[in-house]
C-alpha cells in the first residue's frame, strides 16, 4: 500500500497540485488504518461526541432549550437523505460491474452477431459497436472505466474485476445538485412545519418537551410531511438496492412541489364549495403529499360535479400495477425510467434497465414476460387472462411453451377451449404475434429457452405469384396480311 500512496502523491506533485493540508492529512492517516478501526473510531468517539452535544441543551437557560432542541431535529431531518448520498458515494463496489456484464453474458448480448457470424479471430464491428454502447450506458451511471477493462471486455475476455482494477473517479456534478435541491426545499418545509420561534420560552413541566416535536397543523404542512413520508422511505429502499442517483433526489423535489400545489388548489376549492371541513382537508393534504396523483382525483370529481365535464385521466387501461410483484415503491421507481404502463414494460431497453434501476435481473426479465403477453391479450381481454393464470401461465413464455408441449401431445383442441374467442382457437395468431415482439428473444435466451418459430402448419398457405421470363418475346403476326414470302 504504501508504495503505492507514494507514486500516487509523485504524480499529484508532478501535476502541479498543491501540498496536502490538515484535512489532506487526516484523510491520509484514515486511509492507512484499517475498516475495524475506522468503525470503532465512530462508533466510540464521534457517537458520544454528538450525544453529548444533545444532551448540553439541558445546560442552557430555560427559555432557550425547546428552542435549541427544535433546531437540533431540524438539521437531523433536513440533513439525512444527503447523509444517505453521501454513505451511498462512499461504499460502491466493483460488483456492480461484474453483475452488469455476467447479466449481458446470460441475456446473450455479449455473443458475436448472427447477422456477420465472422469467423474465429476476426473482427465484429457489429458486435463491438453493440457491446461498447452498453459499457458507455455503464459509464454514466458509475464513471469512466479503465481501457484495460473495455479492451477485455470487447475481446470477450472479461473476468472477475477487483475494486483497485475499475476504480476511477465519478462524476459527481450530476447529481450533487439535485441533492442539494432538495435539501433545500426539505429546509424549507421543516422550517415552515416546525418553526424554532414557535417552540415554548419557558420549561415548566416536560410536557414543553414534548411540544418540541409539534408541527404546525394545516394542510400544506401536513402534505409536505406526507412527501417527506413517502421520500424518506424511497430513498431508503434505493440505498440497500445501491440504486441511489441523482434522478431520485429530483423526485423528492418534484414530490414536494407538486404536493403543496395540488393542496392549495384542493383546498381552496373545497372550502369555496363546503365539500369538506377542516379536519378532513388535513388528512387530505397528507394524502396527496404520498400520492400527487390523488389532487387530480380530487379535481376531475370536483369539475365535473360542477361543470359535467370529465377531464382526462392519468391512470393508463393497463397499469403496471397488474404486473405480479410491483408494489408502489417499484411503480414510483419505474416512472423515473418513462415506464408508466404495461406496454411500455414490454417495450422497455432490458439493459437500461439492469443498469438504473438495480433490481435483480430475474425480476426485471418476469415483468417484461408478463408485459409481453398483456399487452398482446389487451385490456379488454381481462377473462382470458384469468383463464390462463388458472392454469398456472402468467407470461409469454410459459404461454408458448405450454402451447408447444400441447402441439406434441396432440391436444390442442383443449388449449383452443382455454385461449379462444366466438369458439376460434388464438393461440396460432397469438404466438405469431409474441414472436414480433423484440425483447422476447431476450427473455427466452435468460430462461434457456429456443427462440420461437410460428409453426407453418398453423398459418394460412400463401400462393406465389407464376414467374416471369426474361427472356424477349417476339412480335406477333398480323392476321390478314400477305409477306413476300407467301405465295400469292
Amino acid at each position: 500500500m504504501e508504495p503505492a500512496e507514494g507514486q500516487q502523491d509523485g504524480a499529484s506533485r508532478a501535476a502541479g497540485a498543491p501540498p496536502p493540508g490538515e484535512v489532506g492529512l487526516v484523510r491520509l492517516w484514515l486511509r492507512r488504518r484499517t475498516a475495524s478501526y475506522r468503525a470503532g473510531l465512530f462508533i466510540f468517539g464521534m457517537v458520544p461526541l454528538l450525544l453529548a452535544l444533545v444532551g448540553s441543551v439541558t445546560v442552557l437557560p430555560a427559555r432557550y432549550q425547546v428552542t435549541a432542541l427544535r433546531w437540533f431535529i431540524l438539521l437531523a431531518v433536513c440533513l439525512l437523505p444527503a447523509t444517505m448520498w453521501y454513505l451511498f458515494i462512499t461504499t460502491r463496489k466493483a460488483s456492480l460491474l461484474n453483475d452488469f456484464l455476467t447479466n449481458l453474458d446470460r441475456l446473450g448480448l455479449l455473443a458475436p452477431s448472427s447477422r456477420s457470424s465472422p469467423g474465429p479471430g476476426r473482427a465484429d464491428p457489429a458486435r463491438d459497436r453493440r457491446v461498447l454502447s452498453y459499457l458507455q450506458k455503464f459509464e454514466s451511471v458509475y464513471g469512466a472505466l479503465p481501457q484495460s477493462v473495455r479492451a477485455d471486455v470487447l475481446r470477450n475476455r472479461s473476468g472477475h474485476y477487483s475494486a483497485s482494477e475499475v476504480s476511477s473517479p465519478v462524476a459527481l456534478s450530476t447529481a450533487t445538485v439535485p441533492v442539494m435541491l432538495s435539501t433545500v426545499f426539505i429546509a424549507l418545509g421543516w422550517l415552515i412545519t416546525l418553526p424554532p420561534s414557535e417552540a415554548p420560552l419557558t420549561v415548566s413541566n416536560p410536557s414543553h418537551w414534548a411540544r418540541a416535536f409539534e408541527p404546525i397543523t394545516t394542510p400544506v404542512t401536513l402534505a409536505f410531511l406526507g412527501a417527506y413520508f413517502f421520500s424518506l422511505q424511497m430513498l431508503f429502499r434505493r440505498y440497500v438496492r445501491r440504486d441511489l442517483r441523482g434522478s431520485a433526489y429530483v423526485a423528492v423535489s418534484m414530490r414536494i412541489v407538486l404536493a403543496v400545489i395540488g393542496t392549495w388548489v384542493v383546498t381552496v376549492a373545497s372550502i369555496r364549495q363546503g365539500l369538506a371541513t377542516e379536519t378532513q382537508l388535513l388528512a387530505v393534504g397528507f394524502a396527496i403529499g404520498v400520492f400527487p396523483r390523488v389532487a387530480w382525483q380530487i379535481i376531475q370529481a370536483l369539475f365535473k360535479r360542477t361543470t359535467h365535464v370529465a377531464l382526462a385521466s392519468m391512470v393508463s387501461d393497463l397499469p403496471v400495477s397488474e404486473l405480479d410483484g410491483l408494489t408502489v415503491w417499484h411503480e414510483a421507481r419505474l416512472e423515473e425510467e418513462d415506464i408508466e404502463n404495461i406496454p411500455n414494460m414490454a417495450t422497455a431497453d432490458v439493459v437500461e434497465l439492469l443498469v438504473n434501476t438495480r433490481f435483480p435481473p430475474d425480476r426485471i426479465v418476469d415483468w417484461v414476460d408478463q408485459a409481453i403477453l398483456y399487452t398482446q391479450l389487451g385490456a379488454q381481454n381481462k377473462p382470458c387472462r384469468e383463464a390462463l393464470r388458472r392454469h398456472g401461465i402468467r407470461t409469454a413464455t410459459s404461454l408458448l411453451e405450454a402451447w408447444a408441449t400441447g402441439r406434441k401431445r396432440k391436444d390442442r383442441s383443449a388449449f383452443d377451449g382455454i385461449v379462444a374467442e366466438d369458439g376460434m382457437g388464438l393461440m396460432p395468431s397469438l404466438e405469431a404475434t409474441l414472436s414480433t415482439n423484440a425483447n422476447l428473444a431476450l427473455v427466452q435466451r435468460w430462461r434457456g429457452m429456443a427462440p420461437t418459430v410460428p409453426s407453418l402448419a398453423d398459418q394460412p398457405a400463401i400462393e406465389r405469384p407464376p414467374a416471369i421470363s426474361r427472356r424477349p418475346s417476339l412480335p406477333k403476326p398480323v392476321v390478314g396480311r400477305a409477306t413476300e414470302a407467301e405465295p400469292a
